[in-house]
């Protein structure tokens, strides 16, 4: 049996701490957007901004999720916990559950609140809610020049969020002006509908990548009838089975399979290995090699 450990620390520990800054960077101005959207909503009596702020709360978790997940990286890679033997990845996972059912909650008012808007309509300070969707889309453009030359891919799909965001304050900015040329109040109830259900759909697939990964799922991408298929190409190789693939965290695979071979277990180790690791990015793999003698004589331990 082997374990592969090689992942390239090195030169991912090097992108860690220069996404670091741009992250932090980018999780004060969306913080700060965040608290100006919640006061500026309420005082301008604008539910699309609230909406919108709904928008900013995804985009500040997921930087915050992304922080949080490359200084855990980082610590686990000095340091192996004897407990958590696969480091704590999957915190960012729980924390990305979290968010997503806090998010449902929030839109489930937003939409409850809208229809009570249609039914009674409330005037909206127009004024107000465009100076505030303009300050949240310069914050959001700055966090996004930032981030633009990020090389971690959690920190690039922060960087994807972020941009959702300035589209979305874009939005908002169009809408107060329609509102302040024709008086149309009922505009912003249609702007917060439409945000909260982009936020919901972003919210119900946070959910579920979430829920896939604790259920130790194999990944969408990531088939075990694909990784048997591409096994059962290489050299020497007559029987694989026992495929079991899981995902750790946000982007890290882990695999264990049992291959039939009559060639020495360390060649077949180190080329079960590195094809699981180029073809499928799985960078933990545990190779179990039997030979033709206790395949056949059905001697195969626990599988």
């Amino acid at each position: 049996m082997a374990h592969d450990h090689s992942h390239g620390h090195h030169h991912n520990h090097l992108h860690d701490h220069r996404d670091i800054r741009p992250l932090k960077i980018a999780i004060a101005l969306t913080g700060t957007v965040f608290v100006v959207q919640i006061v500026g909503g309420f005082m301008s009596g604008s539910l699309a901004l609230l909406s919108d702020a709904g928008h900013v709360l995804i985009d500040l978790a997921s930087l915050l999720i992304a922080f949080i997940g490359l200084r855990i990286a980082a610590k686990a890679k000095e340091k192996h916990d004897a407990r958590y033997t696969f480091g704590l990845r999957r915190i960012e996972i729980l924390a990305a559950l979290t968010n997503g059912m806090l998010l449902v909650g929030i839109c489930v008012y937003i939409l409850i609140e809208a229809g009570r808007r249609f039914a009674e309509p409330e005037h909206v300070h127009a004024h107000t809610m465009l100076y505030v969707a303009i300050i949240g889309f310069i914050a959001n453009a700055v966090s996004a020049m930032y981030l633009h030359k990020s090389e971690h891919i959690t920190t690039r799909s922060a960087y994807l969020h972020v941009i959702t965001d300035l589209l979305s304050s874009g939005g908002v900015i169009i809408g107060a002006i329609v509102i302040a040329v024709t008086d149309w109040d009922w505009v912003d109830p249609v702007l917060s509908v439409l945000i909260a259900l982009l936020v919901l759909r972003g919210a119900f697939r946070v959910i579920r990548e979430a829920g896939i990964i604790l259920m130790e799922s194999s990944p969408n991408h990531i088939l075990p009838v694909e990784v048997k298929a591409t096994l059962l190409k290489l050299e020497g190789i007559t029987n694989v089975h026992d495929v079991h693939v899981w995902q750790l965290g946000a982007k890290e695979y882990a695999a264990s399979v049992h291959v039939v071979s009559s060639r020495t277990s360390d060649d077949v180790v180190q080329d079960v290995q590195r094809t699981l690791r180029e073809q499928f990015s799985i960078g933990h793999a545990t190779v179990q090699v039997e030979t033709h003698h206790l395949h056949d004589a059905g001697d195969c331990g626990s599988c």
